[in-house]
């Protein structure tokens, strides 16, 4: 998977690795993107309802999730894959022990803009996240925080010897590169999201 943050380089990797509680775990992410010159690969649509048990924020919890995403992958010049991802989606994150409960939406597309072979057995993926990756309300509704408009991640990512094989990859860094409007979760190093939840949970 490209990232243990957000759905601003993960949605779409992280639907194929069945990372859905990582993504909620540090709120969700959306799609990515990839330039014309690259060959398409797949294309898939898919309506996401379910119900499961996990643990976030050390807490174990119930998690509903209502997601609609549309993927394409394609590939580069250079043989690494790209992801274009756009959708929307409802999680509702419920503490059985309390019955308390938060509710987390987001909506946007996310998209892979560069993939650069490092020379090293790494790659760098530059990814720009737009419209809402997250967005965190309260049991009466009140709005926690929420992020908006358009960031850009690069990642450096080991991609194990297997440039299309994404199920082998490990994260080894992000940065931010450019942000454009209100972004308290990625600017607080996705620690808002445990802070906001923990307390609203328990």
């Amino acid at each position: 998977m490209r990232s243990p943050k957000w759905p601003s380089n993960i949605r779409a990797r992280g639907a194929r690795l069945g990372t859905l509680s990582v993504l909620l775990a540090c709120g969700l992410l959306l799609a990515m993107v990839q330039p014309a010159a690259a060959k398409p690969l797949e294309r898939s649509h898919d309506h996401i309802v379910e119900t499961f048990s996990d643990v976030v924020c050390d807490i174990p919890v119930t998690i509903t999730v209502d997601i609609i995403e549309n993927i394409q992958v394609r590939l580069a010049k250079n043989g690494f894959p790209l992801f274009k991802s756009t959708g929307r989606g409802t999680v509702t994150i419920t503490n059985p022990a309390t019955g308390k409960s938060i509710t987390q939406r987001f909506a946007g597309a996310v998209k892979d803009l560069t993939v650069v072979d490092n020379g090293d057995g790494t790659i760098t993926v530059r990814t720009a996240a737009t419209g809402v990756p997250s967005e965190v309300r309260l049991s009466d509704g009140t709005v926690a925080f929420k992020d908006v408009g358009r960031i850009v991640f690069a990642a450096v990512i080991d991609y194990n010897g297997t440039p299309t094989d994404v199920e082998d990859d490990v994260f080894i860094s992000q940065t931010i590169e450019s942000i454009s409007g209100p972004h308290p979760e990625a600017e607080s190093g996705f620690t808002l999201f445990c802070e906001v939840v923990v307390p609203a949970l328990t």
